[in-house]
């Protein structure tokens, strides 16, 4: 693999996480809307109100999703390993890298170097495409610190 990169050269890699979770609080619309229907402010309401306020909803789930895509990307590129956490977007170097363990088809889960005495953090991904990323990623570990980390346990 690290031969293919070589010719190639390694540039920025995408990957993406699961971001099913952030369809869970999409799931009380409908109690919401029928409790809008069933009330009596919208008595009055033309098929026009009606229309706006869907377009309306609609147009908010859809840039709900659109952020949630967005923020689901994980990237591998010269930098490290970027994605977008608790804190807005976070890179974590290669050099960093101590650990990373596969577990069963899709999730990853990497320990790294905080620069903090005796701690230690880690970082787990749900990702479709988990082994390839495991792959690039100890790839861009060996050509970062010319040594190989060890090899990713299967779970």
């Amino acid at each position: 693999m690290a031969i293919r990169y070589f010719f190639v050269g390694m540039g920025r890699r995408t990957f993406r996480i699961f971001f099913w979770q952030k369809f869970v609080p999409l799931s009380a619309l409908p109690v919401f809307a029928l409790l809008l229907a069933i009330s009596p402010i919208v008595d009055g309401w033309s098929q026009t109100a009606w229309i706006v306020a869907g377009a309306l909803t609609a147009t908010a789930v859809g840039m709900y999703l659109l952020q949630a895509w967005l923020r689901s990307a994980v990237v591998l590129d010269e930098d490290g390993v970027t994605y977008h956490g608790s804190a807005g977007r976070e890179t974590w170097p290669h050099e960093k890298l101590l650990k990373v363990k596969q577990i069963g088809k899709y999730r990853v889960r990497m320990c790294f170097d905080p620069d903090i005495p005796d701690k230690h953090m880690h970082i787990t991904f749900d990702l479709l495409n988990s082994d390839g990323f495991v792959d690039e990623l100890l790839d861009r570990y060996e050509e970062a610190t010319g040594q190989e980390l060890a090899e990713p346990e299967a779970a």
